[in-house]
């Protein structure tokens, strides 16, 4: 059996790494430093869940959330933010606008892999 997808799309490299170690023994884990990179990795293809970090340049999490929304391939692909923002406000407008999860940095393994189990099995 294949091991799900899961994207990790974050500016900062080490931030990908660190979280593609997190994962890469349960998961086919596939890592971008920019939203317009992910965005071409899954113009013909599904994937199962996109990690992505909140504050990005050039497009933000948000703006890519609202993209993969809006790939026929990934419209209804969980989607968790990782972000260093722990604004409580942002969090739950975040949640009431689709986005599965949001996990504030430093991110803890067992939070991430709790969120993600959650999120492929829902």
């Amino acid at each position: 059996m294949s091991k799900p997808i899961v994207l990790v799309v974050d500016d900062q490299p080490f931030v990908c790494e660190s979280v593609a170690i997190m994962l890469k023994n349960t998961y086919d884990v596939h890592s971008f430093t920019s939203g317009k990179e992910v965005m071409s990795f899954i113009s013909n293809r599904s994937v199962d869940l996109v990690l992505h970090d909140y504050e990005m340049p050039e497009m933000t999490g948000y703006e890519v959330f609202m993209s993969i929304r809006a790939n026929k391939h990934n419209s209804k692909t969980p989607v968790i933010f990782l972000t260093a923002e722990t604004n409580e406000r942002m969090k739950m407008e975040m949640i009431e606008r689709g986005v599965s999860d949001y996990i504030c940095k430093p991110i803890s393994s067992s939070a991430l892999h709790q969120s993600i189990k959650k999120h492929l099995s829902g």
